[in-house]
């Protein structure tokens, strides 16, 4: 990739989305914030609010020293980049223009400048290893690699159309396809490569992040990469960098993986997909069990193995329909289903409530 000079060159994959062309590629921070920029025909004003806790968050993280992950990015070139020999080019003087992501990127340019307030006073009182840290903070922002998916050739009320689309429906734009382009992340790559070992066992979905109860798939590469990080990390926020995997030693890793979901088969009803009548197919009760099987290593100082043969006892006391006590803190009376199930916050009340049941059922063994 070359800098933001009168060319900018940049490596990606091309294909085609809604008969649209589309660049799924990855740049830093710092030379993105240089090329794109808002169109308030397109966009809504920012959230302050919605700015100020996302920036909260990615300090919190950098403090901490834990890792952070966003979601791809969506821009529109307006035909502004060309494909040539060895990548893709803009063009002079173009622009990328955001469709998804803007409180993420204002969130980053916000904190960048909080920092950067903090390394001047910290410097002017003398605290130069603080201001240090502080700069090192800075340059991991810059550096922040950004997952991004631009549309090549969208007109602009297209534009409009796709970000009412994004923000109203929520529609994921082939965050599959992007999770089989990137070659960065070590989760990414261990979920595609668990997904392949599992490909007799059950349905995986390779493209969509968000299954409907009309799709036979019990799950998606998008849904298992954040079961994982909550298997290994206890992490259901969002995650970037180097895996640290915990208690396990890095060879173990693949194995403990497809185990976990191979323990669906013995814990779930044979119809674990029917999501009408069935909670198993929901992103939340499957990152909700990762974070069990996380707790219990933790709580009983057991192997990965023990703590998901833990989970079956699971098998006696729920019958993984939405009107089951254990989703009580979900259950909607009115549809008779439970909603808001994959928040961090559901997350961890329903892998608190498996908790307490699989602690009841081992006190009755015993």
């Amino acid at each position: 990739m070359s800098g933001v000079g009168m060319v900018t060159k940049i490596n990606g994959t091309e294909y085609k989305q809604f008969g649209k062309k589309v660049l799924a590629t990855q740049m830093n921070f710092s030379l993105l914030e240089a090329l794109f920029e808002v169109d308030q025909e397109v966009q809504r004003k920012i959230d302050p609010n919605r700015r100020m806790e996302i920036r909260q968050f990615i300090i919190d993280s950098l403090k901490n020293e834990e890792s952070f992950y966003f979601s791809p990015f969506i821009f529109s070139a307006r035909n502004g980049i060309k494909v040539v020999d060895g990548g893709f080019e803009f063009e002079p003087s173009s622009k990328i223009y955001i469709l998804d992501g803007q409180h993420r990127s204002a969130a980053i340019s916000s904190a960048l400048s909080y920092l950067k307030s903090i390394k001047e006073g910290k410097e002017e009182m003398g605290q130069y290893e603080e201001a240090e840290k502080t700069q090192n903070y800075i340059d991991i922002l810059n550096s922040y690699p950004v997952t991004m998916q631009i549309y090549l050739d969208l007109e602009q009320h297209e534009e409009r159309q796709l970000f009412t689309d994004i923000n109203t429906e929520r529609r994921e734009a082939h965050i599959g396809l992007v999770m089989q382009y990137d070659q960065r992340d070590q989760y990414t790559e261990l979920t595609r490569q668990v997904a392949d070992q599992l490909i007799e066992e059950m349905e995986i979905d390779h493209q969509r992040s968000r299954l409907t109860n009309q799709n036979t798939a019990i799950t998606s590469l998008t849904i298992m990469r954040r079961c994982l990080i909550a298997l290994f990390e206890g992490i259901l926020t969002v995650k970037t960098g180097d895996p640290y995997f915990r208690g396990c030693k890095y060879d173990e890793v693949p194995d403990i993986s497809a185990s976990f979901f191979l323990s669906w088969k013995k814990l779930f009803p044979k119809k674990m997909s029917d999501r009408n009548k069935y909670v198993p197919g929901l992103t939340g009760i499957q990152i909700a069990l990762a974070y069990t099987v996380f707790i219990l290593i933790r709580q009983y100082s057991v192997s990965y193995k023990e703590a998901i043969r833990m989970l079956l006892s699971l098998r006696r006391s729920c019958s993984w329909q939405h009107d089951d006590p254990l989703f009580a803190h979900m259950y909607n009376r009115e549809t008779g289903k439970i909603r808001n199930h994959s928040s961090a916050t559901a997350i961890q009340k329903t892998a608190f409530a498996f908790v307490l049941k699989i602690e009841s059922e081992r006190d009755q063994s015993t």
